[in-house]
């Protein structure tokens, strides 16, 4: 954990809960030598002078023990939970960080749902266990190290005994752990497997609905759960063997003890010369050595699940990132941004190509349209254009900056797509809206519907701005929500803008304000324009025709069409269609 807690985590000052743990557990063992101070002086001693003295003090000696080792843990407790907590808040926060700078390939590769397991369900795992068995675990190996200390002075015959016993105890214990942090891991893996699938269960609950799919995905779902079950319960049989161990341990310790002192009392065994006070003593420290072997024991999932957990928060982090800091970054300069690809090809896979594009330009303030075929290398195009994918090759750039050394903060204010499906918090749309630039407020939203011609749209909704769109947007029309999505980006107000055919899928009632509100947004600004229906092209400056992952035409309009080539084809099928 050192590695990522750094300065931060357990390590930070930690001599002072090392003293804690000591005093905690040295509190406890105290108990055990007032026993025997009050046996051999006291009780089994009719000689002694003021016998009642010596009981009295040895309770007192006990209490106050007992006072300090409660005192102690408690502090013990609060400083290792505070200094855990604040850490992992620290970890949570770098990972965030985190993935907002990983690639979405490298986000899609992962999968949403073993993100969201790793940043809630794998920390929160080190979480419960600091406060279910760690701090207990740290006060009981303390406690451990004391009582082994205390029976060496007492005998170091029979605490060899002891020791050697707990030894082979612990070797066995030892080689079944390495099976439980492997199925634990396991266990992790499955669980953000099931994530996975629990995420595309909700989101996709509707769709699901719809096409009568429910037996299917509740077969997958059950098939993911019995994954998880079994891999839980594959965890069982090793965790139970040490547990039983420790209980094996316990009671040949003891026993062996008991044997040996009572043969030494016999005058069996001369080498070991105990009062009875030291051996009932010492039978109490086995007990306060013993126990918390066998919570150590018992507590080994726990741990064991924990550091899973914590190896997969570590796995993210070391995820390679594909974008610069905005410290190391370049920013843009001002003024209108020209695009330029120079030798870049794109593969999805290892070999594969799904976009080549030796030579491009498209200049300042220009209105390109990009059309094609499914699969023709159009949205890989505009993601590599927004920095959403990285070219396998050559080089991207905008305003003569290499896209990959943009710091993200400059790409943001400067560059904006609007996908055909965009993204809406469950939030009003005032704050949908103002997202796009901090410290926006109202008034702000409100200029912006405006300049966008949407402020009429506006007073038609039942709260105004304050209207709330539901989980995903689900309480707009397909429309209203691209509208939603156009006035954030024309809060940001961009200087490169990509369009991924916001007017596909818009009902024709909100169509016409669409269109009214994408000519405004457009005006001034470089725009490329994914577009899926012909009229889209017909108004840009520029048409670029993709063809299996290459530009194979370009120029206006009318030259392509006159050109009798690919785009005139497309453009007269397209025609005909829509006369029918």
């Amino acid at each position: 954990m050192k590695s990522v807690l750094g300065n931060r985590g357990l390590f930070q000052g930690w001599w002072i809960t090392a003293i804690l743990a000591v005093v905690a557990a040295s509190g406890r063992i105290v108990v055990p030598l007032t026993v025997q101070y009050a046996l051999d002086h006291a009780l089994l001693d009719e000689s002694a002078p003021d016998r009642t003295r010596v009981l009295v003090d040895s309770v007192v000696v006990g209490a106050i023990a007992i006072a300090i080792a409660g005192t102690s843990s408690c502090l013990l407790n609060r400083r290792l939970v505070s200094t855990v907590e604040t850490a992992l808040a620290s970890v949570r926060e770098r990972a965030f960080e985190h993935i907002f700078r990983l690639s979405p390939a490298s986000v899609a590769q992962i999968g949403t749902g073993t993100l969201v397991a790793r940043l809630t369900g794998d920390i929160d795992t080190v979480s419960q266990f600091t406060r279910a068995g760690g701090i207990t675990l740290v006060i009981n190996v303390s406690q451990m190290i004391v009582a082994a200390t205390v029976m060496f002075v007492f005998s170091w015959p029979l605490a060899l005994l002891v020791m050697a016993v707990t030894a082979a105890a612990v070797v066995c214990m030892r080689l079944i752990q390495r099976v439980v942090a492997r199925r634990f891991a396991v266990v992790r893996v499955e669980v953000a497997a099931l994530y996975d699938g629990v995420s595309d269960l909700v989101n996709g609950a509707e769709m699901i609905r719809a096409f009568g799919a429910s037996d299917r995905y509740r077969t997958r779902v059950g098939d993911l759960v019995e994954r998880t079950r079994h891999a839980q319960m594959n965890t069982q049989l090793p965790l139970n063997i040490n547990a039983s161990l420790g209980e094996a341990a316990s009671g040949i310790i003891t026993s062996a003890v008991v044997l040996v002192g009572a043969a030494a009392g016999a005058g069996y065994v001369g080498w070991i010369d105990l009062t009875a006070g030291q051996l009932v003593a010492f039978l109490f420290l086995i007990t306060f050595f013993v126990r918390p072997m066998q919570f150590t024991v018992s507590m080994l999932g726990e741990a064991q699940s924990a550091v899973a957990g914590w190896r997969r928060v570590e796995e993210l982090l070391a995820q390679p990132v594909e974008t610069v800091s905005d410290e190391d970054g370049v920013t843009l300069p001002d003024g209108g941004i020209a695009l330029e690809l120079s030798d870049v090809r794109f593969g999805y896979d290892e070999g594969s190509t799904a976009l080549s594009i030796p030579e491009l330009y498209i200049d300042s303030h220009e209105h390109v349209a990009v059309v094609g075929h499914t699969g023709s290398g159009k949205s890989t195009f505009a993601k590599l254009l927004t920095r959403q994918l990285s070219p396998t090759e050559g080089v991207v750039s905008l305003a003569s900056v290499n896209l990959s050394s943009v710091a993200p903060a400059s790409l943001a204010r400067r560059v904006a797509i609007v996908p055909q499906d965009a993204f809406l918090f469950d939030r009003s749309i005032a704050e949908n809206v103002a997202i796009a630039r901090p410290g926006a407020g109202d008034s702000d939203v409100m200029d912006i519907m405006r300049d966008l011609g949407l402020e009429d749209w506006v007073r038609t909704l039942p709260a105004g701005l304050d209207t709330q769109v539901g989980a995903h947007g689900e309480a707009l029309s397909a429309g209203e929500r691209q509208l939603v999505a156009l006035a954030r980006t024309a809060l940001v107000d961009p200087d490169l803008l990509v369009l991924d055919e916001a007017t596909s899928g818009v009902d024709p009632a909100t169509d016409v304000r669409v269109q009214r509100a994408l000519l405004r947004l457009t005006k001034g600004r470089t725009t490329v324009t994914i577009a899926h229906r012909m009229i889209t092209a017909e108004n840009a400056d520029r048409i670029l025709l993709f063809e299996d992952g290459k530009l194979a035409e370009q120029g206006t309009h009318e030259a392509l069409v006159a050109s009798e080539g690919r785009y005139a084809s497309m453009f007269r099928a397209w025609t005909s269609m829509n006369t029918l």
